[in-house]
């Protein structure tokens, strides 16, 4: 399945349909689970997605498609599945939240060709007549796969976007690869974003931390509002702005990042890291968000199977301590950005011996799985 983001240029009078049933499917939602919590109280079951779509099957009649209000119905089904596997796991979880206005910005339409498509101009997209019926689109790009189902999202910008989600066949026919080197390793970082194995460096370019005058500078004017009022709200909406910049920022760069190198090699290795037990650091907690290493091997694996490759996960231990010469382990702080092996005399960056490791690893491993837990002899095959 695959997501193709386009530009809606809605009018007055159709934006205001858009709002309409934006507020309306906010409220059918949160009714949904003023429902479901209720009968949770009191027997300790759920309504199941039937249940839900029968009870409030014709509401919203107005401003909302019926099939929109069996999509609701099922993204609330979703939100309680987890909330129970959650729950039966022993982590903490709490019951799918109320819906505030600045956590609901998207309208399902459920059946591509029916409820919504492209018209035979391809600058319109047609929707439901209570939602506008025509709204202009700018398809900068074609779509690839077969359309299934449309979401109309309300970015911070002010703007409406159409995300068209299509089902895809063979995922490796689309971009072709330009394949010359078998395999590489990638060690993630905090100085530098990246570094491989062949000694080439990428630029962290750390755009919140690039970011936070400004936003210093909007959240202490957005301070000095009234919880409520229309001032207030448009300073919210500036520092949403704000916000949505930096997030297409990194979003860009790890694009522009993983590209040269899904397309280039065969196999690329990679720490299957635990992002979420990382940002538990408080003084580096900031800066690994910021690099949002996960978001950026996901868009690396997606592009790699595209082309015919493949993105292996190795297991992290030892590849920044290990010498990727001899494979003795030289115990060393973060501090320290340069290797020196103590037993070989091997001197290298810190970065691009992890990025070896790394290589090594998944060279040993074809699997390339996290489970592999056992120690591995970290040596360069050309010894």
């Amino acid at each position: 399945m695959r997501t193709f983001e386009y530009r809606l240029y809605p009018n007055k009078a159709q934006r205001r349909h858009l709002i309409a049933c934006l507020a309306e499917t906010r409220r059918i939602y949160n009714e949904m689970r003023a429902v479901a919590k209720q009968e949770y109280e009191e027997r300790g079951t759920l309504p199941n997605k039937y249940e839900l779509e029968t009870q409030f099957k014709g509401q919203g009649k107005e401003h909302v498609p019926a099939t929109t209000v069996q999509m609701l119905a099922d993204r609330l089904t979703k939100a309680l599945k987890r909330f129970l596997a959650m729950k039966e796991l022993g982590e903490k979880s709490g019951f799918p939240r109320f819906k505030k206005p600045n956590r609901w910005h998207s309208i399902q339409l459920r059946q591509y060709g029916k409820d919504v498509y492209l018209h035979e101009d391809q600058k319109h997209l047609v929707v439901p007549k209570k939602l506008g019926h025509l709204l202009k689109i700018k398809l900068h790009r074609p779509t690839l796969g077969t359309p299934k189902t449309v979401h109309l999202v309300l970015r911070a910008d002010g703007h409406w976007y159409a995300l068209i989600v299509c089902e895809t066949e063979a995922r490796n026919e689309h971009l072709p690869s330009t394949c010359s080197h078998p395999d590489i390793g990638i060690d993630g970082g905090l100085k530098s974003f990246l570094t491989d194995s062949e000694g080439h460096t990428i630029a962290n370019p750390r755009f919140y931390r690039t970011s936070q005058q400004t936003l210093r500078r909007k959240q202490r004017h957005l301070s000095r509002r009234q919880k409520g009022s229309k001032r207030f709200r448009k300073a919210s909406r500036n520092v949403a702005k704000t916000h949505l910049k930096i997030t297409r920022q990194r979003r860009d760069h790890h694009f522009k990042v993983a590209k040269p190198y899904a397309l280039g090699y065969q196999r690329i290795a990679v720490e299957d890291l635990a992002v979420t037990n990382m940002v538990k650091n408080h003084h580096l907690s900031k800066s690994i968000l910021d690099a949002s290493w996960g978001a950026f091997l996901d868009i690396l694996e997606e592009k790699a199977a595209r082309a015919g490759h493949q993105v292996i996960r190795v297991n992290p231990r030892s590849t920044t301590q290990a010498c990727s010469h001899c494979g003795e382990l030289v115990a060393k702080s973060l501090s320290v950005r340069t290797h020196i092996c103590t037993s070989c005399g091997y001197v290298a960056d810190r970065d691009v011996n992890a990025a070896k490791n790394i290589l090594f690893k998944a060279r040993a491993w074809p699997s390339g799985t996290a489970q592999d837990t056992e120690p591995v002899e970290l040596r360069s095959p050309r010894l």
